[in-house]
């Protein structure tokens, strides 16, 4: 049996990645998709067995470690960090369905990846023994590599009293069929597809509310299973929108080290205001870093202690999780304000990463307005109005 890595080898085995991910950056835009080999890369890696369970080959760990490894590798290509970030989440949330559905996905393999569109654009028709689906689920971040997907919708009330609850349903790969229609600006190589169903049976069990309304995981399970859905969820892809910003910041570093001035022939690497740019672009990263880190810490700690954490503290943390992704992205288009000309070149390698991180910003996940609105209020002693949490 192989020992199973540290966080450390984890994130070094990401790091020494990133020279080819670079490589393959513009053939996987090009191609509106990441590799196949990138993903094997990523399995032999064994990050997809971060958050799946031991019980099914998996680590773990908590989830700060795979947002650790997330970031490195968005680093180097935007659209392979999205798409890792998307399908190892994924591993974590198959664990808040029964034993049995568990079994279902991994019994035969526990290698299977899943993809996800949660928007509930879809059809939700309640029926015995479970309900029918039918419809278009746009923006199946990696689909192509997975053997499942999880679609959102709206399942009915199903007594007095009861509300219309967003779900997570999960279907195997016979079931809906994959349109190719992601033509975009940014993270082109997410292959971001549409999946199209028409009166597919999903049972029962194949199926939890999300956000506020998640289940409990099965007795016993790791701490890492009882963490709010909605947190474990943004921050995944925030990490990906950090190790954009990171990459962004890499290249502006590598570029001004050698840049000469048309005009006046001076060197940008002597200009205080290059230096000024890049202290406060590594301040935002880093900050934005280690209020994920200390966040998810927060919310490990009350999960394992058995306790909840007040709701207003769910909420800042959205809001600075959000937050976080906007301040890199701003901070984003002051570096490629700043990076001459030859940025907007066709195939420029610092252009393809700021519009990869422009388009990850547009995400419902990063809602800066709608959380700041939310936990301000609450600080002024009014409830709590979003269904995330």
């Amino acid at each position: 049996m192989t020992a199973m890595p540290s966080s450390h080898e984890l994130i070094e085995r990401a790091k020494l990645m990133k020279s080819h991910l670079k490589e393959r950056a513009a053939t996987v835009e090009k191609n509106r998709a990441v590799s196949e080999a990138t993903i094997a890369e990523f399995r032999d890696a064994g990050f997809f067995k971060i958050l799946q369970p031991k019980a099914y080959g998996g680590y773990e760990m908590q989830p700060a470690v795979l947002t650790d490894v997330i970031a490195e590798v968005a680093s180097a290509c935007g659209s392979s960090g999205w798409v890792l970030a998307v399908l190892s989440l994924h591993q974590w949330e198959v664990m808040l369905l029964d034993d049995a559905t568990v079994a279902e996905i991994w019994g035969e393999d526990s290698s299977i990846l899943l993809s996800s569109a949660y928007a509930p654009t879809g059809e939700v028709k309640p029926v015995d023994g479970g309900f029918l689906l039918s419809g278009r689920w746009p923006f199946s971040s990696g689909c192509d590599h997975a053997q499942w997907a999880i679609v959102g919708g709206v399942r009915p009330p199903r007594g007095p009293g009861e509300v219309p609850t967003h779900c997570s349903f999960f279907v195997p790969r016979s079931d809906y069929e994959i349109v190719d229609d992601w033509h975009v600006m940014g993270l082109a190589g997410t292959g971001s597809n549409s999946l199209v169903m028409k009166d597919v049976f999903v049972p029962e069990r194949r199926h939890h509310p999300i956000f506020g309304a998640a289940p409990p995981p099965p007795e016993g399970s790791s701490a890492i299973y009882k963490l709010p859905f909605g947190l474990v969820f943004v921050e995944m892809l925030a990490a990906a929108v950090h190790g954009m910003a990171r990459g962004i910041l890499d290249q502006f570093i590598e570029r001004s080290a050698t840049r000469i001035a048309t005009m006046d022939r001076s060197k940008f690497s002597d200009n205080p205001d290059t230096h000024h740019y890049i202290a406060d672009t590594d301040y935002v990263i880093r900050a934005s870093r280690a209020l994920s880190h200390a966040n998810l810490s927060a919310a490990f700690d009350a999960v394992a202690g058995n306790f909840d954490q007040p709701m207003i503290d769910k909420a800042r943390h959205f809001w600075e999780a959000a937050k976080s992704v906007h301040s890199c992205n701003e901070v984003a288009q002051q570096i490629f304000a700043n990076s001459g000309a030859h940025a907007i070149m066709e195939g420029d390698s610092l252009q393809r990463a700021f519009r990869d991180i422009q388009s990850a910003a547009t995400h419902m996940a990063f809602n800066v307005n709608g959380y700041a609105r939310n936990y301000g209020a609450m600080v002024m002693g009014h409830p709590s109005v979003l269904n995330l949490i």
